[in-house]
């Protein structure tokens, strides 16, 4: 009966050793599992260079369109390859709003308040708000401009229809954006209200209107195509200090994705009006 009893608590003794060490290999594995799954979710933070670049925005979740889209944005421009075109010159009813400024980490987004429209034929959309990216998206005749303005336009769903891009050289003081571009929000998350401190978004326009125009797509993700872009021929100017206030925020320069094949696409020309 000693030696059953012996047998009988070896065996015992074995099982459990077995049980354990299967248990700690399960729990190593599911400790991997969480630890992949965590780094997959770090890497699927798109951003320019810090983190998941342009040429893997496809890899972020809803994104696909980043790498399978055949009118993305933003495109070189070019003065002599374009094409005259009768597309309706957008009609802009901006109005006054305060300073709302937030960064999201990607760039510096103003929000503006309710009441501005811009009218492209028979729709008209709402000014949402408008941002800067340095250097600029699109190009130019082969030139890239220190900063570029979007000023972003919605349907009464919200969705994005209508995109108005300023190009920006380094020039004059800018009068209208004084202000707020000396109190940007510089870190991710930080938001910037300057008490008293108004803008009027007809003031990012150049005073000659005449514009490019071609069918595209949001420029981050997850890169939404039907869009209709209007950007101006002519920049407006900042002045050096405006410029690199905006270039000095952590993190956001660079903040441009590069220019996408035209796949076809006509970009059409309209002089001023």
């Amino acid at each position: 009966m000693s030696l059953i009893r012996t047998v009988s608590v070896r065996a015992l003794q074995g099982a459990l050793m077995t049980s354990l060490c299967l248990s700690s290999a399960a729990l190593a594995n599911d400790t991997h599992r969480q630890s992949s799954a965590a780094t997959s979710s770090e890497e699927a933070h798109w951003g320019y260079a810090q983190t998941l670049s342009p040429e893997h925005w496809d890899e972020v979740a809803g994104a696909a369109m980043c790498s399978t889209g055949v009118q993305q944005s933003p495109v070189a421009l070019s003065t002599s390859g374009s094409a005259h075109t009768n597309v309706a010159a957008p009609s802009f009813h901006y109005g006054t709003s305060r300073v709302r400024m937030v960064n999201n980490g990607h760039t510096v987004v103003f929000n503006y308040d309710a009441g501005s429209t811009i009218t492209v034929g028979a729709n008209e959309y709402k000014l949402a708000q408008f941002h800067f990216h340095t250097p600029s998206e699109h190009t130019k005749d082969g030139v890239s401009y220190p900063l570029e303005v979007h000023l972003v336009h919605t349907d009464a769903n919200g969705t994005p229809k209508a995109v108005v891009g300023v190009l920006i050289e380094e020039g004059f003081l800018n009068a209208a954006l004084f202000t707020a571009f000396r109190h940007l929000p510089r870190h991710e998350g930080e938001e910037s209200a300057p008490a008293g401190a108004l803008i009027n978004a007809s003031a990012l326009l150049p005073f000659n209107r005449a514009f490019f125009q071609y069918a595209g797509s949001l420029t981050t993700p997850p890169c939404s195509e039907g869009l209709q872009w209007f950007v101006m021929k002519n920049p407006i100017q900042m002045s050096d200090a405006q410029i690199a206030a905006f270039e000095r925020i952590p993190h956001i320069n660079p903040n441009n994705r590069p220019v996408q094949p035209l796949n076809g696409r006509t970009v059409g020309v309209q002089s001023a009006h």
